[in-house]
């Protein structure tokens, strides 16, 4: 089945694949967010606009030092493009690769070499007022566009039938896969709660839509 055999593709074959866990440590308009990733593949989003969202800049602030070999890999046009950390250098490359952009409502796998957590901080403004996060027919790697832990349901996440949302379960190692149901117009099963800093593969069965949604920190709906 293709969407499988692109799941698969796209996962690597990353049986170490790790659910990013976040804590926000602010809701004020400026704040950071602190990303644990997990030895071998997780799948992060950026959840503060930061004044440089380039992999290059992102994925720089890790505490303590970085591992060579730690990789962000962004999916773009069903192809991911792949930036690995240079340990002499002290950069990520290619530098084409680490000059693409993870906007907030964006998501990435990152791999960490090593056999110990690492933390990664984000720093930057959370989106307000009136926002859209593109979502392309067939697949994409999406997140919330602000810092906010629920449902995407609830938050306004558009569906047809045949849509399907894919989080990483790390007790399964495999996704748990949620569709919306052409019969009952609902997502069958539930759709799960995705994290701060958590990202998650969708299939957008129907034509490329826009998910909007209005967000105010002091008023958090």
């Amino acid at each position: 089945m293709r969407t499988k055999a692109l799941l698969l593709a796209a996962a690597f074959a990353a049986a170490g694949v790790a659910t990013s866990m976040a804590q926000v440590y602010s809701v004020n308009a400026v704040g950071y967010v602190n990303v644990t990733l997990k030895p071998g593949f997780n799948m992060v989003s950026n959840p503060l606009n930061a004044a440089d969202n380039t992999i290059g800049t992102l994925f720089k602030n890790i505490q303590g030092t970085i591992p060579g070999g730690l990789s962000v890999f962004k999916f773009v046009n069903n192809n991911f493009v792949s930036a690995s950390w240079d340990e002499f250098d002290l950069k990520y490359a290619p530098d084409d690769a680490a000059a693409v952009t993870v906007v907030p409502g964006e998501g990435t796998f990152v791999f960490n070499p090593g056999s110990t957590d690492l933390t990664l901080t984000f720093v930057g403004e959370v989106k307000q007022g009136d926002t859209t996060t593109p979502i392309p027919r067939g697949f994409s790697i999406k997140a919330s566009v602000v810092p906010q832990a629920g449902k995407p349901d609830a938050f306004g996440l558009p569906a047809v039938p045949g849509d399907s949302l894919y989080k990483y379960n790390t007790a399964t190692k495999n996704y748990d896969p949620s569709t919306f149901d052409e019969f009952d117009l609902k997502w069958v099963p539930d759709l799960p709660v995705i994290n701060v800093g958590e990202a998650f593969f969708y299939f957008r069965n129907g034509a490329a839509t826009d998910w909007t949604r209005h967000f105010d920190v002091n008023n958090p709906t």
